[in-house]
């Protein structure tokens, strides 16, 4: 599978599918390709990512790993740290204000949620059931040797 060059300083690239980084890592997904694992979140809907990410007609998908799966078992497993796109109004309390994420529009929480990724870059997206999710990575890695479950927390058009 092809990779987009970041992050750009090379030392900082990570196998989307390595297990050895007990931190956090983020991918970013764009058309056919993505970056390479990384460790530092990115911010979406900023333009920092189009010097190494061509401006084109696709959605970028911005991803934590949740997961590896080797041969049917669990390699790794990572805590959830993204909450995902607000799906709902938070529940108003009389005189008190509070800053809260914009709700997400409905293209967003449909392009949202766990997807799985084999080396050969073949994905599949499952929607937000965790459990699900893990069942078909371990199921991925049993024809592909490894897969990696990735939670798609934020979409943004990239053109």
């Amino acid at each position: 599978m092809d990779h987009y060059p970041y992050p750009p300083a090379e030392t900082a690239r990570l196998d989307p599918f390595d297990t050895a980084q007990a931190a956090v890592q983020y991918i970013v997904y764009g058309g056919d390709q993505s970056t390479y694992a990384f460790t530092e979140r990115v911010e979406p809907g900023g333009y920092g990512l189009a010097e190494w990410i061509p401006l084109g007609y696709k959605v970028l998908q911005y991803a934590q790993k949740t997961a590896v799966y080797k041969r049917g078992s669990l390699a790794r497993e990572w805590p959830q740290v993204e909450p995902g796109p607000r799906r709902e109004q938070p529940e108003r309390v009389p005189g008190v204000k509070r800053k809260t994420r914009p709700l997400a529009s409905p293209w967003q929480i449909d392009a949202c949620g766990y997807l799985t990724a084999v080396p050969s870059g073949e994905r599949h997206r499952l929607g937000y059931d965790r459990d699900e999710a893990m069942e078909a990575g371990a199921l991925a890695s049993l024809t592909a040797g490894t897969a990696a479950v990735w939670f798609v927390f934020a979409v943004e058009n990239w053109h």
